[in-house]
């Protein structure tokens, strides 16, 4: 089963008094990702980032205003 046939699966189960909410959500998550076009070095910058980060390889606050200083 493909996540769309998923998604579809799980709004024909979803009780009427949250369709309201679930579109509007859907729409704002679509709005989001069109509104934030991002370059491929800017996708390769974050990609670098949020791996340093997870590797712990990042500074503390005290240790990056001591190099400003």
């Amino acid at each position: 089963m493909t996540l769309k046939e998923q998604l579809i699966k799980e709004i024909e189960q979803t009780p009427d008094t949250l369709l309201t909410e679930l579109l509007d959500f859907l729409l704002f998550i679509k709005e989001r990702h069109t509104a934030i076009e991002i370059t491929e070095e800017e996708q390769a910058n974050i990609i670098a980032s949020e791996s340093a980060y997870q590797a712990g390889d990042y500074l503390t606050l005290e240790e990056y205003e001591a190099t400003q200083a």
